[in-house]
C-alpha cells in the first residue's frame, strides 16, 4: 500500500506538468484570479475527464526564519508530496472519512500570515485539487477565510471580498462556495455553487430580520442590563475547557443599547444583542477576516463564535459572568 501510493505521487509529478498544457485557454483566463468567485463555476482541477489533477507550485519565500512556528511539519504521505513540491505546511488537517484538506504556504508576510497559499485536497491519499483556482494571499480579495469538510464528499469554503474602498482588516463581502468530492480511479473536486453576500447587510424597516433581532420582536435591554455594561469581559472558559489566552472579550456597549462588541482572539467581533431580566440573546454577529495561524487559537475562536450564538441567558456573580444555553454554562468571563 505505502509503495502503491508513492508511485502515485511520483507519477502525479511526472502528468502535473503536462496537465497544464490541457486546459483551455478560455478556461485559464477565467479563473486567474478572483474573478472566478464573479462567475459560474468552473473545474479548474480537471477540464476534461482525461486530465490528472495538477500540484501547483508555491512562488517564491519570504519570512521563513520570523514565521518558523506558523510550519508545520509533514507527517504523512500528503504532507511529504507538498513538501517536496516546495510548500510550507500551517494549519490543522481536516479529516473527514477518506478526504483530507490541507493549508500550505509559500511564506509569510511581516506579521506571520501566509502570503501564496493554497488549500489542497486528498482524497485515500490521492491528490484531488485546490479549493481555489491560483495562489491566495492573506487580506486580499479572494483569499480563503476558512474550509469545512461538510462529509467525504461535500467541502464548503468561505473567501473574503473586498471593494478598493474596504479596509484590511474588513472586507465587505464573503465569497460562500460549495464544491463536490468525487472518488473515482482520478478524484474529482468541482465548485458547484458560488453565493456572495454583504457582511454588514444594510437593516431595512420592511426588510426580514432574524427570528431573535431586536426588531423582530425581541426585548431590548432592560434595566437588568446595566451589569452586562461598562465592563470589559475577558474570557476564561468555553464548554468546561478553560481558555489559556487573554485575548478574547466582549464589551456590552453603554452608550447604544443593544450592542455588544469585543475580540474572538484573532479577530474583532461585534453584533447585537436582546436582554430581559436574565434571559441574553446575539444576533447579527460580524467579524473580521484575519486567518488564524496557530491551529489552537483557530480552535478557540471557532468554538466561542459557535458558543455565543447560541446562548440564552447569563449570570453574574461577583466577578464573573456566564452565559448559558438553558442551565448548561457554554462561556465564562471574568471582569
Amino acid at each position: 500500500m505505502v509503495m502503491e501510493r508513492k508511485k502515485y505521487f511520483l507519477l502525479l509529478e511526472l502528468i502535473s506538468g503536462l496537465a497544464m498544457l490541457s486546459i483551455p485557454q478560455a478556461v485559464m483566463a477565467q479563473i486567474t484570479n478572483s474573478s472566478w468567485l464573479d462567475r459560474p463555476p468552473v473545474n479548474w482541477n480537471r477540464p476534461s475527464l482525461s486530465d490528472f489533477p495538477q500540484l501547483p507550485k508555491p512562488v517564491a519565500a519570504a519570512n521563513l526564519e520570523q514565521c518558523r512556528a506558523s510550519i508545520r511539519q509533514p507527517a504523512s504521505d500528503a504532507d511529504r508530496a507538498l513538501r517536496q513540491r516546495g510548500w510550507h505546511l500551517f494549519g490543522p488537517v481536516q479529516s473527514f472519512g477518506i478526504t483530507q484538506i490541507l493549508t500550505a504556504t509559500s511564506g509569510f508576510d511581516g506579521m506571520c500570515r501566509p502570503m501564496g497559499y493554497q488549500a489542497f485536497v486528498y482524497v485515500e491519499g490521492r491528490y484531488a485539487g485546490t479549493l481555489s483556482p491560483g495562489l491566495m494571499d492573506s487580506r486580499t480579495d479572494g483569499a480563503l477565510i476558512t474550509a469545512r469538510l461538510i462529509s467525504p464528499t461535500a467541502i464548503n469554503g468561505e473567501f473574503a471580498r473586498y471593494s478598493n474602498a474596504d479596509p484590511l482588516c474588513c472586507p465587505s463581502q464573503t465569497s460562500f462556495v460549495s464544491y463536490r468530492v468525487r472518488s473515482d480511479e482520478i478524484p474529482d473536486l468541482v465548485p458547484t455553487e458560488i453565493v456572495t453576500s454583504p457582511n454588514c447587510p444594510n437593516s431595512q424597516p420592511d426588510s426580514p430580520q432574524s427570528s431573535n433581532s431586536p426588531s423582530s420582536g425581541s426585548t431590548l435591554p432592560s434595566s437588568n442590563s446595566p451589569s452586562l455594561s461598562g465592563q470589559r469581559w475577558s474570557l476564561i472558559e468555553i464548554n468546561g475547557q478553560p481558555v489559556n489566552t487573554n485575548q478574547p472579550y466582549i464589551e456590552f456597549d453603554t452608550q447604544q443599547q443593544g450592542r455588544f462588541s469585543g475580540s474572538s482572539g484573532c479577530n474583532l467581533i461585534s453584533g447585537g444583542f436582546a436582554s430581559s431580566d436574565s434571559t441574553l440573546t446575539f444576533d447579527e454577529i460580524i467579524s473580521t477576516r484575519r486567518a488564524c495561524i496557530d491551529p489552537k487559537g483557530q480552535q478557540i475562536e471557532a468554538d466561542f463564535l459557535r458558543a455565543l450564538e447560541s446562548v440564552t441567558r447569563f449570570e453574574i456573580q461577583a466577578e464573573t459572568l456566564r452565559l448559558l444555553v438553558g442551565d448548561r454554562p457554554v462561556l465564562v468571563f471574568r471582569r
